[in-house]
């Protein structure tokens, strides 16, 4: 017996871990992480998308108040396929590193806040190469520019939010997803921008549109 119960033991730890790895397996393909999936989205090389992000951290969910339907998404972002890899244009709150609140983003680092909670993919319709290269060219221009995060949310003023960047980017090609939405505002956002009521392009604002078709949704 006491020859016998170290292979007994080693016998149960295999058996444990053989275990361990069959659910790992069975996880995995079960609820693919959400950067498997993005992969296997089928994405064209010659379109336009328009990126939704949502998080449950203070910013987001105050975003969120701001939407006309949908109740998750936060954060717009607007992009193309380049080598491969979805590439993302999107005004955030916080300066970059270059000191201006201009992100170009892959996907992966789009989709890095460790309060994500959804994502969606959408894309235009009825873009042809011309109208693609004009788009692009128009986004590589934006890179030149010193674009700061519109805290006023004010038009005719070289700040934007995020979803006031992308119409002014589609509206520079003859394109239009939104209209401008109202909304009263009270208390302290009230006194910060010093208005009663709040015209802005909501984050949701473009779903309705017929010019936009949606790829891919993730809620977690």
């Amino acid at each position: 017996m006491r020859i016998a119960f170290p292979y007994q033991k080693i016998n149960f730890l295999i058996a444990v871990m053989g275990l361990a790895l069959i659910i790992a397996v069975f996880s995995f393909h079960k609820d693919p992480s959400l950067k498997y999936k993005i992969k296997n989205i089928e994405l064209n090389s010659e379109a336009i998308y328009l990126i939704q992000r949502g998080t449950t951290g203070k910013l987001g969910n105050v975003a969120k108040d701001f939407n006309i339907n949908n109740k998750y998404a936060s954060h717009l972002g607007i992009g193309f396929v380049n080598n491969n890899i979805l590439t993302i244009y999107h005004v955030y709150v916080d300066k970059n590193k270059n000191n201006n609140n201009l992100y170009i983003d892959s996907i992966d680092e789009f989709i890095s806040p460790e309060d994500l909670n959804y994502l969606s993919i959408w894309k235009l319709k009825n873009i042809d190469t011309a109208s693609f290269k004009h788009i692009k060219q128009t986004l590589h221009e934006s890179e030149k520019e010193n674009i700061n995060f519109d805290f006023k949310f004010e038009e005719n003023n070289k700040a934007y939010y995020c979803s006031e960047f992308i119409v002014r980017i589609l509206e520079k090609n003859n394109i239009k997803i939104m209209s401008d939405h109202k909304k009263n505002i009270v208390g302290m956002m009230s006194q910060i921008l010093k208005k009663d009521t709040l015209t802005y392009f909501p984050v949701d604002g473009f779903e309705n549109s017929n010019q936009v078709i949606k790829i891919f949704e993730w809620i977690k």
